[in-house]
């Protein structure tokens, strides 16, 4: 059962960053192609896992060269 409220928000995991995000999506295509007999099924997911990346490595480029948000309160 999920808390809802305060409480949840004390409890809970930091959120992932969308590079995070990405990198674990790589890795779950990545495992699910070293899984499968077939081979164009296999292919496919391998293509995901390097687009995935792909996206992981231009989102992490994009953050840092973000400035943060305690550099653009001043």
């Amino acid at each position: 059962m999920r808390l809802v409220g305060l409480h949840a928000l004390r409890t809970s995991r930091p959120v992932p960053t969308l590079t995070q995000v990405y990198e674990g999506n790589a890795a779950d295509c990545t495992r699910a192609a070293e899984q499968t007999d077939d081979p164009v099924f296999r292919n496919m997911l391998l293509t995901l896992a390097l687009q995935w990346r792909l996206a992981a490595q231009e989102e992490a480029a994009k953050q840092s060269t973000e400035p943060k948000a305690a550099d653009r309160a001043h």
